[in-house]
């Protein structure tokens, strides 16, 4: 087995019993970490002098949908339904198996560019198995860490058809990626399944789903509101009193789920993954990393579509945790309005003339945030005991990044570097399974330019007489 030592690294492990190192030595032995010290002498087929550089566990995207990489920016101006009403029910329908090949390609090889070595890749575009097969093999040739999360489509209902949320997920095309490709659950890519769940399908719907995954073994995972429209009024409750929620589960956004439920999504160990750039653009209730972290939870963050939002895990980082700061703060202000405590510190802490703010410390601190972009989206995913920390015996997914440039050279904190100023461009290396995709800031892909080619034709067909532009 290749041996790796990467030497001279700032070192963020984001395994407390190991810590984080100014200055140490990382050996990696075939796709695993073997050891990690100040200093380690051992013989090796290759080195990577990591001075000047910080080193941590490759960033986690825990939600996105990769399929749409071609039509990004599209919908940056969107609001209501736009979404859902222009691009699922009119752009989606048009996506041949080699739309969704293309796209899913190239939104993974961006994340490996920006630092991600292990997406959520959640493909509800797959309208026939030759398109789950091509998202699939995009992402084995990307070189991408992968949980595929396979789908359904929305299509406008035609009559005499059934409305979408009453269609059950597919049993063969489950038991023949169970079977076949995605037999496992320690390979590169492996499988969950993406359902309706309570917002989007019935309970008869929600019931035959979430006993599918259970009898192949898979996590589930579901895009929820928690608005009054939800097809299962009673959502999660009336999942966990049927003893269907559980671990095995993730849901997504829920921004409007009230305290109740919450608790109940908590206490059974499911996890919430909230994508806070996407959610403000559409809506203004709280993202829920916040709230799951006062429950007692662990807070996940993801980029979701890059239709509407930039496709880089440190803007996701920035954004996640600046929102939950102004939530937070603004509920701190209010609380001081309601109890007297505001003009009192005004009066008393605030000379004419000065500024001065009534918080007195911040709510999430910086290490939190890439907790969640790391350890806490492996958890999310059920492969925190393979990645999300850099520890001895998990998978050799890591990252270098360059301190040398204009806008990072000064910074003093390293876990404050990375969550405030890096951007993928500073990302030098990337190692998924210790295998090299990124050096010396270039991503290692062979036919670059025929694959931007073919993208950029993806979106000019998809795009043809669209009625949005």
């Amino acid at each position: 087995m290749k041996r790796t030592l990467i030497t001279n690294g700032c070192i963020i492990s984001m395994d407390p019993a190991i810590g984080d190192l100014a200055t140490g030595d990382i050996l990696i032995v075939g796709d695993r970490i073997a050891e990690i010290a100040p200093r380690i002498d051992a013989k090796a087929d290759e080195t990577i002098d990591a001075g000047g550089q910080i080193v941590l566990p490759g960033l986690i995207n825990a939600h996105i949908h990769s399929w749409q990489t071609a039509l990004r920016g599209l919908g940056g101006d969107w609001a209501g339904s736009d979404y859902f009403n222009f691009f699922h029910q009119t752009l989606a329908p048009r996506y041949a198996p080699e739309d969704t090949y293309i796209g899913t390609l190239v939104g993974a090889l961006a994340q490996i560019d920006a630092g991600v070595t292990t997406i959520f890749d959640w493909c509800h575009n797959n309208a026939t198995p030759a398109h789950t097969d091509a998202a699939i093999d995009a992402l084995f040739e990307s070189g991408i860490r992968a949980l595929f999360g396979h789908g359904t489509v929305k299509p406008k209902q035609k009559p005499g058809e059934p409305h979408f949320s009453q269609v059950p997920h597919p049993v063969a095309e489950i038991a023949r990626l169970r079977k076949q490709r995605l037999s496992g659950d320690d390979g590169l890519v492996t499988l969950a399944m993406a359902i309706l769940g309570p917002d989007y399908s019935t309970i008869e719907v929600c019931r035959q789903d979430f006993r599918l995954a259970r009898e192949f073994d898979l996590l589930t995972s579901a895009h929820v509101w928690g608005r009054p429209n939800r097809l299962v009024s009673g959502g999660y409750r009336t999942l966990a009193g049927e003893g269907l929620l559980g671990e095995d589960h993730n849901l997504v956004h829920g921004n409007y789920i009230a305290d109740d439920e919450l608790k109940v999504i908590v206490d059974h160990g499911a996890s919430v993954t909230s994508t806070a750039a996407v959610e403000l653009h559409f809506h203004v209730s709280e993202p829920l990393t916040g709230r799951v972290k006062r429950m007692g939870g662990f807070p996940s963050i993801a980029i979701d579509s890059e239709v509407a939002a930039r496709g880089d895990m440190f803007d996701v980082m920035r954004f996640a945790l600046r929102a939950q700061r102004l939530f937070d703060n603004q509920a701190t202000v209010k609380r001081m309005e309601a109890d007297g405590s505001a003009s009192e510190f005004a009066r008393r802490n605030q000379p004419v003339g000065t500024g001065g703010s009534p918080i007195s410390q911040v709510s999430v601190k910086t290490r939190e945030a890439l907790e969640w972009a790391t350890l806490n989206n492996a958890k999310a995913m059920r492969l925190d005991h393979r990645i999300g920390t850099l520890t001895p015996g998990k998978q050799a997914d890591l990252i270098l990044i360059r301190t040398d440039r204009p806008h990072m050279v000064s910074a003093q904190d390293p876990v404050q570097a990375v969550v405030y100023y890096a951007q993928g461009s500073d990302v030098d290396t990337v190692l998924i399974g210790g295998r090299i995709v990124k050096r010396d800031g270039h991503l290692l892909c062979d036919r670059w330019d025929q694959h931007k080619a073919q993208l950029q034709a993806s979106a000019k067909r998809l795009l043809d007489h669209d009625p949005m532009r």
